[in-house]
């Protein structure tokens, strides 16, 4: 976990220089295990997170305040019992914890002056938020709680405060060149960076391997490396300047953050310094919320789809076994007309018989209900054929409609897919609502969340680029007759309309707009990718079809790389 005992001693000693002395004046439920106290202080106005969250636990200054609650929780409530109005006093880290606690000089019932504590644990799965009697630490109330069972630790009200349990390892603060040696000859054969991590309290494993990496002893045995230069950047790391930065990948998704300049990253990294740790800690965990947000929405519309391909495939392997079935239709209607031609040599009460198939002047066996007459049977067999004659036609019209259901399902998969913002995923919850598949109440017309993309190409053209069938509807319906249309050849991909004006683009604007038609489809990325375009009048929507689906003529292919152009 990047927030380790070290992160949490800086950032108790940065809030204290901020907020000692700062007045509460308000207590917001932000989240299910988020809080957000409202401060005052020197003029001044601060927002304090207090989160408990398992994967995004932190307490940090945030600009923005979240949007509230409706509904506060019972801890919300007690916070506000002992805190409002309170002003803070102090602000710590317990050595070798992770855990900020927060000194309050508040008033009882009574209007006496009491301390109250609030100790915000920030430690994975197991984080928490409690508040305290500062003049017994007895807890008041805590955000979860166990019970008298619980083996690890007892956190209940009225109880003492337990602090979680300690780890057999070395605090670091304090320790000598020659106890720090000493502790390295006891481990020769470990590698440097896993000494550190599993020696010394307070370090994670990326400030373990920050260390190893100052000293050129990341990858080396301790008994390889320089222990005076492993010591010295271990005490660099200790009490150096706070450094607060960010590392993000070639993607430009953050993979990292802490307290100090992280040097062991090499290319294709960028390491983004930062004005503070509150300011990291809140860039850091908007941007993981975005992209869990992005992700649990686009993995529930993903899942959606999914499910409804899995149907339609399986819809259409059964409308493929009873079209096959009719394939016998032929073979009823031979036996009929052999009856009929040999009539004269039945008798009723037979139940097959040996006749003459004048097509192909063979004999066959066509077997006879014996309880009907020959006439009768030979009515049988011509009701059989014109039952599976009239089955081809209807399934083969259901089959068309099945293979058009599957591929619009597909666009929208697609859709789903290049999805990026909250507005983009509305749209196409919106769209499957409209279409039936997911309950809604989407009537009318469609209001659309998200804008299209806009492109300028050469000659200074306007290029623009539906996000979803919808749009895609809107974006070719309200184009002119004379403007050119784009999509992709036989796959998913966006409505791409060139506003030409009446003119005649340059060669290198249906390039470049068939190569964006190209990138924004299921081809991206594909080299010499179709793409078909003509003019919007030879684009038509038949009535009752499916957003997004089209039928045009008089078009032209081209072959592009599926690529942004670069312009």
């Amino acid at each position: 976990m990047a927030i380790d005992g070290i992160f949490c001693h800086r950032l108790a000693a940065e809030l204290k220089g901020a907020i000692v002395g700062t007045k509460i004046e308000k207590i917001n439920q932000t989240g299910d295990e988020e809080l957000t106290l409202r401060l005052y202080g020197g003029g001044n106005k601060y927002n304090l997170l207090l989160s408990a969250s398992r994967k995004n636990a932190r307490v940090c200054l945030c600009g923005e305040v979240p949007p509230q609650n409706p509904v506060p929780t019972s801890f919300c409530m007690l916070l506000r019992k002992h805190l409002q109005n309170g002003r803070i006093t102090d602000v710590f880290a317990p050595e070798g914890e992770r855990i900020v606690c927060i000194d309050v000089e508040s008033k009882d019932e009574l209007g006496y002056p009491c301390h109250r504590r609030i100790y915000a644990e920030l430690m994975g799965k197991y984080s928490n938020l409690l508040i305290s009697d500062t003049d017994k630490d007895r807890v008041l109330g805590a955000l979860y709680q166990t019970d008298l069972t619980f083996a690890a630790r007892t956190v209940m009200v009225g109880l003492p405060y337990e602090a979680p349990p300690k780890q057999d390892k070395v605090l670091p603060y304090g320790v000598t060149e020659e106890e720090f040696c000493a502790l390295c000859r006891k481990a020769p054969a470990r590698e440097c960076g896993d000494f550190i991590l599993k020696t010394f309290a307070c370090f994670s494993p990326l400030t373990a391997r920050e260390t190893a990496y100052r000293a050129s002893a990341l990858g080396k045995n301790v008994e390889d490396a320089d222990a005076l230069a492993l010591y010295r950047s271990f005490k660099e790391l200790l009490e150096g300047d706070c450094a607060p930065c960010t590392v993000c990948d070639e993607k430009g998704e953050q993979t990292a953050f802490s307290f100090t300049a992280l040097t062991q990253y090499g290319a294709g990294f960028t390491v983004e310094q930062k004005e503070s740790l509150s300011v990291l800690l809140c860039d850091h965990f908007e941007e993981k919320g975005k992209k869990e947000k992005h992700d649990r929405h686009s993995s529930d519309l993903l899942r959606l789809v999914s499910n409804l391909k899995e149907r339609i495939n399986k819809k259409m392997g059964l409308q493929k076994e009873s079209l096959k079935e009719c394939e016998r239709k032929e073979d009823y209607k031979r036996k009929g007309d052999a009856i009929i031609a040999g009539i004269y040599l039945l008798k009723q009460g037979m139940e097959s018989a040996m006749l003459m198939d004048y097509e192909s002047g063979e004999e066959i066996e066509v077997a006879l209900d014996k309880r009907k007459t020959p006439a009768n049977n030979a009515k049988a067999y011509y009701k059989k054929y014109t039952k599976l004659k009239n089955a081809e036609v209807a399934m083969t019209e259901q089959l068309e409609k099945t293979a058009l259901e599957l591929e619009y399902i597909e666009s929208v998969a697609d859709a789903v897919a290049r999805a990026e913002s909250d507005s983009e995923f509305d749209d196409l919850r919106q769209e499957l609502e409209r279409t039936g598949y997911i309950r809604g109440k989407a009537k009318g017309k469609a209001k659309l969340k998200a804008k299209p993309f806009v492109y300028t190409v050469d000659g200074g053209y306007t290029l623009k680029v539906g996000k979803n069938n919808l749009q895609n509807d809107e974006l070719t319906s309200g184009a002119d007759k004379g403007d050119i249309w784009f999509h992709v050849k036989n796959a998913p991909g966006s409505h791409a309309v060139l506003f030409a004006g009446g003119e005649e683009p340059s060669a290198l604007a249906y390039t470049q707009a068939a190569q964006l038609a190209a990138y924004h489809s299921s081809l991206s990325g594909s080299p010499a990718v179709a793409v078909d375009y003509t003019r919007v009048r030879f684009v038509k929507k038949p009535s009752g079809a499916a957003p997004g689906y089209v039928i045009y003529t008089h078009n032209y292919t081209a072959y592009v790389d599926a690529v942004e152009p670069k312009f």
